[in-house]
């Protein structure tokens, strides 16, 4: 009976060893992806969509230009990728924008993209002041109560 108890004993503690090790390595892989990234936020001040270059002026700092490669991704506020890229029409000048880089600050992975201004025309020319159909039009009043009817 001894036997098997140490044997199950030292299987066990090899069981928890690889599983412990599995659980380090995914943390380590989580935060390599964390370290390895630079925001950058500021102004956009020039794009150039036929050479798929921009410059922005960071809140602190001099202005930077960037290159946008096919790896970089163009992302809205809620996290959803822009389709357009650099042609998007939130990415213009003087848009804010947060850059996502390497670690060196030099290679671009992602651009965060501003909301889109609200209040567009979109549905405006089709609302029409119409009246209530319950309201009373405005040419016909109706009588006061205390005024003499016409018929007397």
């Amino acid at each position: 009976m001894a036997p098997r108890l140490i044997v199950g004993l030292i299987g066990l503690v090899a069981l928890a060893g690889s599983l412990l090790t599995v659980a380090v390595a995914q943390d380590a892989k989580k935060d390599d992806g964390k370290k390895d990234a630079k925001e950058i936020k500021g102004k956009v001040t020039k794009v150039d969509i036929d050479k798929m270059t921009f410059s922005i002026k960071p809140d602190a700092g001099e202005e930077m230009e960037f290159k946008v490669s096919d790896d970089v991704k163009f992302v809205g506020p809620n996290r959803g990728s822009s389709k357009e890229g650099i042609k998007d029409s939130r990415f213009k000048v003087g848009a804010q924008v947060t850059l996502v880089t390497d670690a060196t600050g030099k290679t671009l992975k992602e651009v965060r993209l501003p909301r889109r201004s609200g209040g567009g025309t979109k549905g405006k020319d089709k609302i029409e002041k119409s009246p209530a159909k319950d309201a009373p039009a405005k040419d016909n009043k109706a009588p006061a109560k205390d005024a003499p009817s016409k018929d007397n």
